[in-house]
């Protein structure tokens, strides 16, 4: 579980590395708001099969410094010093919900600096509901205690799951959580995405409620050649309640990669 200095912050991240033949690739891995890299372990341990997987703590969530960042922007710039100080170059980016955001930022000024994208319960546009928001900054500002709310689970997900997530939720402070959102809400790139011409693949719950399946439709239809995978069973937090059918897809994609006549 290294950590690493970028611009001063101290940064922690996951590490994965691969223990099929070969290299494979690199992918780096980016969590929503209010997350950590923990959220992810499952994931890396399938990809681990064929790829190495990093997946990062943004600045002030889970055990990076730091304080959380107001917008995309900035936490896009932030992923292009991460990889610049590991020495990352081409790599595949995949993110979830605002690390979605996030990713499809960095493809669109830094496209040379990835060689794929993974959008993962995501979208364009990623406005959040105004009571929602309200809430959270009462969190934020200590007018109401932090509670977790389970909305973005398929009915179906068990209890074992939701306690999994409420522990890494707990691992970053309410105010840092409500940054996030509204960094989310600011988010509008659906007037430029279809600049984006790297391989994508997108990933969405059968059940997101949060950023449901015409958020994943509208990105087909604008990113060229750009393959979508629904996981059945799973809401909007797809890594923890179905990591084995995401690892998959995403495997899957990864092979058509290697065997396309362009790789």
């Amino acid at each position: 579980m290294p950590d690493v200095i970028v611009k001063g912050t101290r940064v922690h991240y996951l590490e994965q590395q691969a223990k099929g033949p070969g290299r494979g690739m690199k992918i780096a891995l980016i969590h929503g708001s209010g997350g950590n890299a923990g959220m992810w372990q499952k994931v890396m341990a399938v990809l681990a099969k064929e790829h190495t997987s990093l997946a990062i703590d943004l600045p002030g969530h889970g055990q990076s410094q730091g304080e959380g960042m107001k917008h995309i922007p900035e936490y896009r710039e932030f992923l292009k010093d991460f990889c610049e100080t590991l020495g990352l170059e081409k790599i595949v980016l995949g993110g979830h919900s605002l690390g979605g955001g996030i990713v499809l930022d960095f493809a669109l000024n830094y496209p040379g600096r990835v060689k794929a994208i993974l959008l993962i319960g995501t979208g364009a546009r990623l406005r959040v509901l105004p009571e929602a928001l309200e809430r959270l900054r009462q969190m934020a500002e200590g007018k109401i205690e932090p509670k977790f709310e389970p909305w973005g689970f398929a009915a179906g997900a068990s209890e074992e799951v939701f306690l999994e997530a409420e522990r890494e939720w707990a691992k970053t402070n309410s105010r840092v959580r409500y940054q996030d959102m509204l960094a989310c809400d600011q988010f509008d790139v659906m007037k430029v995405v279809e600049k984006i011409h790297l391989p994508s693949l997108l990933v969405c719950g059968r059940e997101d409620l949060l950023t449901p399946i015409k958020y994943s439709e509208y990105l087909k239809g604008k990113i060229p050649g750009a393959q979508m995978e629904i996981i059945e069973r799973a809401g909007h937090m797809v890594m923890l309640e179905a990591p084995e059918a995401l690892s998959g897809v995403i495997l899957a994609f990864l092979r058509s990669l290697d065997s396309s006549p362009a790789s």
